[in-house]
C-alpha cells in the first residue's frame, strides 16, 4: 500500500466476490469503522480486531447494511463488475470512489493486524468495475473520455488518476485487473500465460509496470470460461 491508496493482498483468493460475501465485507468494515470512532471518543479501547466482528445475517445486520453509504456505492459497482449489467450511479463515480477509499484506509491497518482483510472483496468488487470500465468503453481513467453512462468520467477519475488504487491502470489493465476479470483465483494464472506456447499474452512493459492493451485483453479473456461478458442490452 503506497502513502495515499490501498491495494489488495495478491495473495488472497481472487475468484468472484459474491454478493453475501460482499454484505459480510461490508458489514464488517462499517462495525469497524464504529469502532474507531467509538474510540476516538473514549468511549471504548481501539483494540478490537475485525476478526471478532460476526456476521451472522440477521434482518437487524441486513438492515444496517443496506441503509449504508458504502452499500449504496458498493451494490452499483458490483453488479457491473461481477454480473456484467449497466447500472446509472446516484452519485458521480468520482465521489463515489474518493469515499470508498478514504473508509478503506481508515480501517486497513486494524484489519491488516488481525489478519482478517475485512476490506478485501471491496477492493476486489471497486478494481474489477474499473476494469470492466475500460474493458467496455475503452476510456481512460486519467485524461477521460465520452461514455454516456458515466458523462461524469468526461475527465476522468480523479482518485484513480492520484493513484490511490494503484493496482488500477489509467488506460489499460494490469496483472491483478485482468485477473479479476478473468475470475481466476491467483494472479500467478495470468502471469504465466505469457509463456504459452500456442497463443502466449502479449505484456506491455513500461518501467516496473507491467499491464496488458485492452485489445490483447478481450481476445484472451474470450477464451476464458472464468470470464463474464458485459450485458450490452
Amino acid at each position: 500500500m503506497n502513502t495515499f491508496g490501498i491495494e489488495i493482498n495478491t495473495k488472497q483468493d481472487l475468484q468472484p466476490v459474491k454478493i453475501e460475501e460482499l454484505m459480510s465485507s461490508t458489514y464488517r468494515v462499517l462495525a469497524t469503522l464504529q469502532i474507531l470512532t467509538d474510540s476516538s471518543l473514549g468511549m471504548r479501547d481501539c483494540d478490537v480486531s475485525c476478526g471478532s466482528i460476526d456476521w451472522s445475517s440477521t434482518p437487524e445486520e441486513i438492515n444496517f447494511v443496506e441503509q449504508s453509504a458504502i452499500w449504496a456505492y458498493l451494490r452499483s459497482m458490483w453488479l457491473f463488475a461481477e454480473n456484467g449489467e449497466r447500472v446509472r450511479f446516484s452519485e458521480h463515480i468520482d465521489d463515489a470512489t474518493g469515499d470508498l477509499v478514504k473508509w478503506m484506509c481508515a480501517i486497513a491497518p486494524i484489519s491488516e493486524y488481525s489478519g482478517e482483510n475485512a476490506h478485501t472483496p471491496i477492493l476486489k468488487v471497486m478494481t474489477k468495475f474499473f476494469a470492466r470500465l475500460k474493458l467496455e468503453f475503452g476510456i481512460d481513467l486519467c485524461d477521460g473520455g465520452n461514455v454516456s453512462l458515466y458523462p461524469e468520467l468526461i475527465s476522468g477519475c480523479i482518485p484513480i488518476s492520484s493513484g490511490w488504487m494503484p493496482q488500477v491502470g489509467d488506460k489499460h489493465l494490469t496483472i491483478i485487473e485482468l485477473a479479476l476479470l478473468a475470475g481466476v483465483s491467483n494472479i500467478r494464472t495470468v502471469r504465466n500465460a505469457q509463456y504459452d506456447k500456442d497463443n502466449p499474452l502479449k505484456f506491455l512493459k513500461t518501467g516496473k509496470k507491467v499491464q496488458v492493451e485492452i485489445d490483447v485483453a478481450k481476445e484472451w479473456l474470450s477464451k476464458r470460461r472464468g470470464y463474464v461478458e458485459t450485458n450490452i442490452a
